[in-house]
């Protein structure tokens, strides 16, 4: 793909990889088709697998090491998008994701994000993500994994993704809100919750609220992390 023709696209659809299957290339082939948005992974996988995958769909795949902030950052400054849609390879955006994005930012927000929806769920999980939409819409805090957009110039204002091993999107998105509105749409991004389902959803939602507390209760990163990977 052409410098020239990245430029043209108003926005830069930016999908962090790591270890995942070839087959979750197909939930993005939508913005590979669309000629206005410029798909990015930044991929921090030792297996080219799903790489390979997201390339033979159109996607371009950018070499990125560290964590997932890290890689965030590095496909951002490469993408050409006046737009940034930072996406989760295990989510799926709504399908007017595009025309919905530009919609919110035409009426004057800075940044927004979906609001979630977890896939095949069970009453748990429904309460799981009525959680999390509440906290997105009263508190102004919604994670990476409803879909986050912004303008370019609120991501360059706010500082950009941070290289922090946890965290990354909420310590983003906490700055974000300090240079311009961030709006929270009713339309979900539809989440895998392969991790509650492994874990425990009980276990994994203190998990994730001893980490959020802990975050602004200024523990150091890499504790947080430690915390959120115990098994």
């Amino acid at each position: 793909m052409l410098a020239s023709a990245r430029v043209r696209r108003w926005i830069s659809v930016i999908v962090p990889i790591r270890n995942e299957s070839p087959e979750a290339a197909e939930r993005f082939r939508r913005f590979t088709d669309s000629e206005e948005a410029e798909p990015l992974l930044p991929d921090g996988s030792p297996h080219p697998g799903a790489g390979r995958a997201f390339q033979a769909i159109g996607a371009r795949v950018i070499a990125a090491e560290g964590a997932r902030g890290a890689r965030l950052a590095r496909a951002a400054r490469e993408a050409g998008g006046e737009v940034l849609f930072f996406l989760h390879a295990d989510s799926r955006a709504p399908e007017q994701a595009l025309a919905l994005i530009q919609e919110t930012l035409s009426a004057g927000a800075a940044s927004g994000a979906f609001s979630l929806a977890y896939e095949d769920a069970d009453a748990k999980m429904r309460w799981i993500a009525w959680w999390a939409n509440l906290r997105s819409r009263f508190f102004g805090l919604p994670f990476g994994d409803q879909g986050l957009f912004c303008r370019r110039e609120a991501y360059e204002r706010a500082g950009g993704f941070r290289d922090l091993p946890i965290c990354d999107d909420l310590d983003l998105v906490r700055r974000l809100k300090r240079v311009g509105r961030l709006i929270v749409r009713p339309e979900k991004t539809i989440t895998s919750p392969r991790r509650y389902r492994e874990e425990g959803a009980l276990r994994q939602v203190l998990r994730n609220w001893k980490v959020m507390l802990g975050y602004f209760a200024g523990i150091s990163p890499e504790t947080l992390a430690r915390w959120y990977n115990a098994r």
